[in-house]
């Protein structure tokens, strides 16, 4: 459809009187919800107006997504688009064929469509992707299925941001509550609202776990909202799930807090569900015994919902654990059941809790899987912005997410006044998305830093690496001259990575580094393996198993020895020590052990550690036997398990599957895709000349198998600079 044909067929309401260098913002909208919603978008609509951006309402039977995405570039080559709000039924992309564009999302795409695909809406916000229509779903119209082009870039970079309100039918009133929303979100742009207070929360299973992780958590974000640890008690808080014999009830408290700006929630999650902790109180032997009682009984019906005979599951737990029969023979009595559902209940936020809690946070940032599921009836995130109260922003994701990464990178920006969107679009992932208004911000001080986003001289950035100014300032500029391409860029982040002390800069140095390929970046995982700030540490360990080298294991057992009791960073180690050839890391992990007089008990010590490092290697070596066995039924899943555990000893033998054409097709298409998650290898160079001479040998190859070789190659190709 021409740009001609499309504005004749789109309900367009603007304003006149913005100036031609205003930049815009898109009311995105279906014509039930613009009927029903009218005055409340309308005064949305004007509030934006007067907040700084040319805001219009574009309202339509959306097709299709392809029709919206293209009024959404037209926009923002005619009228300067900043972002836009999708509020209502407005299509929803479900995308293939790009887990490698999500943190953690690795499902087997032959499961059906509806579970195996990523809803994002960065089918919409950058618009270089490109992707295949598969088709529409059949039962739930609004959901259109697309698979990432070969020709596409493999990377996400945001042209422009957005937003999503959508609400619940089984509510009943489902355009009252996006109308409250809208009247909501239009009066926060007339308050003065500085973001001075925080709290932070770690559920059981996150980083709480190991106190050496969380700890640091007070330091990062002090670096980027100072105002917050400058505001007494309740300016900043961090609280983890063993804190409190109640904690649930303390967390429905926080964010009904008048005075909160910001919450973060580090947990796992559901659709309906946050998972605040394991147990809901561990401070009695009633309630440990309670709670063991619980988990027997549990167990049983878990069992049962799988078809297994009850009195077994009993008599296998009795003689397991040393117990009378009375401890579980209640397990399908209606009263216990009952308890054991609230009991259960104690230990997550539910929908109708949230609804019953009124939040009042401004903003709310879920680090869990799939508590910003949109494609949802109902999700956690829109029900916080949906419920009375003053909540306005959710940030989710919707599918599950890594945990083992940064959640607030960059987030100093909004202390400086930078709309919600416009940060969002800096550090966007696959999944990650703002349910609510995208245009929401908090008031800046009279001192605040404010680059523009949209310059693209690197000499302007440049003066922004100064240190001089914050630290996400600084973050923002490395990430900008990364963007556009900056020639002495690496050496840039090496020098700022030796020379700041800030945890937040360092860790972006780290990030963007990984992307050059001329030794700066080995350079920095040696040094960050001694880094005070644990994350790095972390992330040094997990990516030297990742690249490879032989020099990088002697720094990984080393590491191990040293830093054993941070246990996210031990685990790491024992993750990625297989990565190196002919037991490599088990030799210098042996000599390590050898020159460590500090171990107490040297004998318990050594056999954790090598029961760890052993069950690595035990995969690792099944992994080579296995995917060269053209009969072995568990091929597939030790080959698809190496997206993983990209072991670069392996990547020739996956080379090789490729170029067999005596081998099945889906077998060779299957190992295209994973050498495409050796973007760390040592070797990944010498990935991609292998896939290019193949592309470039006029061999004859399936077209799904050419396809994958050039996502592959382009990816590969992004971690090359």
């Amino acid at each position: 459809m021409s740009y001609k044909t499309l504005l004749t067929a789109v309900a367009v309401f603007t304003a006149a009187t913005m100036t031609a260098q205003t930049r815009s913002f898109a009311i995105v909208t279906d014509p039930q919800t613009f009927n029903n919603c009218k005055a409340a978008i309308e005064t949305y609509r004007s509030a934006v107006c007067a907040d700084g951006l040319d805001a219009f309402v574009v309202s339509r039977n959306w097709t299709n997504p392809d029709e919206l995405k293209d009024s959404l570039m037209h926009y923002h080559k005619t009228r300067a688009l900043e972002g836009a709000v999708f509020i209502g039924d407005v299509p929803i992309a479900m995308i293939r064929g790009a887990q490698h564009l999500t943190s953690a999302f690795k499902m087997d795409e032959t499961l059906p469509m509806r579970d195996s695909s990523v809803p994002s809406d960065r089918f919409y916000d950058d618009f270089d992707l490109k992707f295949d229509f598969l088709g529409r779903d059949s039962v739930e119209r609004n959901f259109f299925y697309y698979n990432l082009a070969a020709e596409s870039p493999q990377h996400i970079s945001c042209d422009i941001y957005t937003g999503r309100i959508k609400s619940s039918e089984k509510r009943g009133d489902k355009y009252g509550e996006i109308s409250r929303y809208l009247i909501k979100a239009a009066a926060a742009k007339s308050q003065e609202n500085p973001l001075d207070h925080l709290m932070s929360y770690c559920g059981s299973g996150s980083f709480s776990n190991s106190l050496a992780a969380w700890k640091d958590e007070t330091i990062t974000l002090k670096e980027q909202m100072p105002a917050a640890f400058d505001n007494g008690s309740d300016g900043a808080k961090f609280l983890f799930y063993a804190m409190y014999p109640d904690v649930k009830s303390t967390l429905l408290g926080e964010i009904a807090r008048n005075d909160l700006d910001l919450a973060l929630f580090h947990e796992h999650g559901v659709p309906e569900r946050q998972y605040v902790t394991e147990t809901p109180r561990v401070n009695e032997t009633d309630a440990y015994y309670y709670d063991a009682k619980y988990r027997m009984r549990q167990r049983i019906r878990t069992a049962v919902s799988r078809g297994k005979d009850a009195e077994s599951v009993i008599e296998d737990i009795v003689k397991k654990y040393g117990i009378t029969r009375d401890w579980v023979e209640d397990w399908n009595d209606p009263k216990t059941e009952a308890e054991d559902s609230l009991y259960d209940a104690a230990t997550g936020i539910m929908l109708d809790d949230i609804a019953a809690a009124k939040p009042n946070v401004r903003m709310t940032i879920f680090d869990a899987c799939y508590n910003g599921d949109f494609r949802e009836d109902d999700c956690i995130a829109s029900r916080y912005i949906l419920s009375e109260g003053n909540a306005l922003v959710g940030i989710g994701n919707s599918v599950n997410v890594l945990q083992d990464k940064s959640s607030s990178d960059l987030m100093g920006m909004l202390t400086e006044g930078y709309r919600v969107g416009e940060w969002m679009q800096q550090v966007n992932i696959l999944e990650s998305h703002i349910l609510g208004d995208p245009t929401f911000h908090f008031t800046a001080s009279e001192d605040a830093v404010r680059p523009d986003l949209h310059n693209t001289n690197c000499k302007y950035w440049l003066k922004f690496t100064s240190p001089k100014y914050p630290c996400d300032i600084r973050g923002l500029a490395l990430h900008k001259l990364y963007a556009l391409n900056y020639n002495d860029l690496s050496p840039l982040l090496l020098k700022t990575w030796k020379e700041s002390d800030e945890y937040m800069l360092r860790l972006q140095c780290l990030h963007l580094l990984e992307h050059y390929n001329d030794g700066n970046y080995e350079k920095v995982l040696k040094d960050g393996a001694d880094d005070p700030y644990e994350f790095i540490r972390r992330k040094s360990a997990f990516f030297m198993g990742k690249v490879g080298t032989p020099e990088m294991a002697a720094e990984l057992a080393d590491l191990y020895m040293r830093d054993y009791n941070s246990l996210r960073v031990a685990h790491n180690v024992g993750f990625v020590c297989a990565h190196f050839p002919d037991s490599l890391f088990l030799k210098e992990f042996e000599k390590k052990f050898a020159e460590a007089d500090w171990i107490y008990d040297r004998e318990r010590f050594h056999k954790k550690a090598e029961n760890c490092f052993r069950a690595a290697f035990s995969i690792e070596s099944s992994t080579g036997k296995i995917i060269g066995d053209k009969n072995n039924g568990y091929r597939k899943f030790y080959i698809s398990g190496m997206r993983n555990q990209p072991y670069p000893q392996y990547a020739e033998s996956l080379l090789a599957i490729v170029r067999d054409s005596g081998e099945v097709e889906n077998a060779r298409v299957q190992c295209a895709e994973v050498l495409g998650w050796f973007i760390r290898a040592w070797n990944r160079k010498d990935i991609v000349d292998g896939i290019d001479a193949y592309l470039k040998s006029g061999e004859e190859m399936p077209e799904a198998l050419r396809n994958e070789l050039v996502k592959t190659k382009n990816r590969l190709g992004d971690y090359l600079r």
